[in-house]
């Protein structure tokens, strides 16, 4: 039986919010939602494996969360595209060791390929471990 493949997505738009989420359950993914960075802190157990974030929100942004993020797990390491309007989203993107990062507005299609594809990626190098095996 296939493992579920979980997303996180946190955006204080909720309109927003819900539209990629229901992208994403329509590909297969579990989802989970949450309104900003502090809400996000409790949809972490078990560990999503791909967070879609947005940059800029009230109580606890982005960039706040990622790092409380790292902080409470440091040996987790999900996959994070980060959503911004923001000049700054790349530079934060970069400090933090995001893996994507995606202009608001965005083509919904991009980002939903975006998620396949980093899913592949994992899956395939997970492929690759422990098959190194001397015998």
């Amino acid at each position: 039986m296939e493992e579920a493949r979980t997303v996180l997505v946190v955006d204080d738009d909720p309109d927003l919010r819900r539209m990629i989420g229901r992208l994403l359950e329509h590909e297969g993914f579990d989802v989970r939602l949450a309104e900003d960075g502090q809400a996000a802190l409790g949809h972490l157990e078990p560990m999503p494996d791909v967070i879609v974030a947005d940059l800029m929100m009230p109580q606890l942004d982005g960039e706040g969360f990622l790092l409380e993020l790292g902080r409470r797990y440091p040996d987790a390491s999900p996959q994070v595209v980060l959503l911004s309007a923001s000049a700054i989203r790349d530079d934060v993107a970069r400090r933090l060791g995001v893996v994507a990062s995606l202009d608001k507005p965005f083509d919904t299609v991009a980002l939903v390929d975006l998620v396949r594809e980093l899913f592949e990626l994992a899956e395939s190098a997970d492929d690759g471990d422990g098959d190194d095996r001397e015998g």
